[in-house]
């Protein structure tokens, strides 16, 4: 400040901004990383949910019933047949399942297990995440 007490400096001023402008943009940054993450989370979330819907509608019904992953990679569609489909969701915005998944379905017998177990992987902004899908009762686990 100067001896005259008019008020603060230029130099004063654009330091004080500088500091104000790299903790915003530190938080925006931060803010960022919860939003891709809890992005996944919610997908990963109403995957699951799926998986057991159609399990429950296998075991009610007792039919064949699948959760497919179509060849785009960008949705996935709960079928009954293949014309016959219950539920279509969209993947999230920059998610898509990777061809590297040995599955393509998750699918279940009349009796609620699963026809096939291997791993979905799905390609996020946060890199390759995997989904395994346990032979039984279609117990899914995220690694």
């Amino acid at each position: 400040m100067s001896l005259d007490n008019r008020g603060y400096s230029l130099v004063e001023l654009l330091l004080v901004l500088t500091i104000v402008l790299i903790i915003s943009s530190s938080a925006v940054h931060f803010n960022n990383r919860y939003i891709e993450n809890r992005t996944f989370e919610l997908f990963y979330n109403q995957l699951k949910l799926d998986v057991a819907h159609i399990q429950m509608i296998a075991l009610t019904e007792e039919r064949y019933m699948k959760l497919v992953f179509e060849t785009g990679g960008s949705r996935y569609v709960g079928r009954k047949s293949l014309f016959d489909s219950i539920f279509e969701r969209k993947l999230p915005p920059g998610y898509r399942w990777s061809s590297s998944s040995t599955l393509n379905e998750v699918s279940f017998h009349p009796n609620g297990t699963v026809v096939k177990f291997g791993t979905l992987a799905f390609i996020t902004p946060d890199g390759i995440k995997t989904v395994r899908v346990f032979i039984g009762k279609g117990r899914m686990v995220l690694e």
